[in-house]
C-alpha cells in the first residue's frame, strides 16, 4: 500500500540500512522489506535508489543547516560590531551536527559515509549546494575573525573539521567511553565541546610557511 506513511517508513529504513551497509550494500528489496512496503514503492515515491538517498539526506540536512545558520546569526549578533569569536563560529558549525547525531545516530553514520566515501557526486547537486551555501556564511565570518588566513585556508580547515566530526560520528560510543563522557544521546554538549575546542584551536593555528621553491640552476 502506497501512503504518506509508507514514504516515511521507506526513508527510515533506508537511512538505517544505508548507514549500516553503504549505498551499494543496502538493497532495495531489504529496504522495502524493513519498511513493510512492496518492491515497487521506492520507484513510486522517489524514482529510484539514488533519489531515495538524496531524500534521506535532505530531510535532516535542511533542519541541520537551519540550526547552524540560526546559531551563527546569534554569534554574530552577540559580537556586535566586533567579529564573532572563532570558537562561537565553530560551535555553530559543529554543535547542531552533534546534537542531531545524538538524536538520529544512523543519520550521523550515513553522513560520515557520504563524506568519507566521496558520494556527494552520487547524491547530486542539490545536497552539495545546500552544504556549499551554508559553508560560505561560515567562511565569511571566519575571515572577519582571522584576517591573516586566506579564504582557501579557512575552507581547508573547515574540511578538516568536517573530517574530524565524521570520524567521531562513526565511533561515538567508543569515544565517549574512552574519555569517560556520558553517552552522547544523554549529553551531546559534552562531546560537542571537546570537538569544538579541538577544531577551534586548529582554525586559529599559525599558517604553515609556504614551501620554498629551488632556485634555477641550484643543485638538489
Amino acid at each position: 500500500m502506497n501512503t504518506p506513511h509508507t514514504r516515511d517508513s521507506l526513508l527510515d529504513a533506508a537511512e538505517r540500512l544505508f548507514a549500516l551497509h553503504g549505498v551499494d550494500g543496502a538493497s532495495v528489496r531489504e529496504i522495502t522489506h524493513q519498511a513493510g512496503a512492496n518492491l515497487a514503492s521506492v520507484n513510486y515515491h522517489f524514482g529510484g535508489k539514488e533519489a531515495l538517498l538524496r531524500e534521506v539526506l535532505l530531510r535532516r540536512v535542511r533542519n541541520l543547516i537551519d540550526e547552524r545558520n540560526r546559531m551563527l546569526a546569534l554569534a554574530v549578533e552577540a559580537a556586535g560590531r566586533k567579529p564573532p569569536t572563532v570558537r562561537s563560529v565553530i560551535n555553530a558549525f559543529i554543535f547542531p551536527t552533534v546534537r542531531m547525531s545524538a538524536e538520529f545516530p544512523h543519520f550521523a553514520k550515513l553522513l560520515a559515509r557520504v563524506q568519507f566515501e566521496g558520494m556527494f557526486q552520487v547524491v547530486g547537486e542539490m545536497v552539495e549546494r545546500t552544504f556549499h551555501d551554508s559553508l560560505h556564511s561560515f567562511v565569511e565570518q571566519l575571515k572577519r575573525a582571522l584576517p591573516r588566513l586566506t579564504p582557501e585556508e579557512i575552507r581547508l580547515r573547515l574540511v578538516f573539521s568536517v573530517g574530524s566530526f565524521a570520524l567521531v560520528a562513526m565511533n561515538m560510543k567508543m569515544i565517549c567511553a574512552t574519555v569517560k563522557l556520558p553517552p552522547v544521546e544523554q549529553d551531546p554538549a559534552g562531546l560537542a565541546n571537546r570537538l569544538v575546542d579541538f577544531c577551534a584551536a586548529g582554525m586559529e593555528a599559525t599558517p604553515a610557511p609556504a614551501p620554498r621553491r629551488p632556485r634555477k640552476g641550484a643543485k638538489r
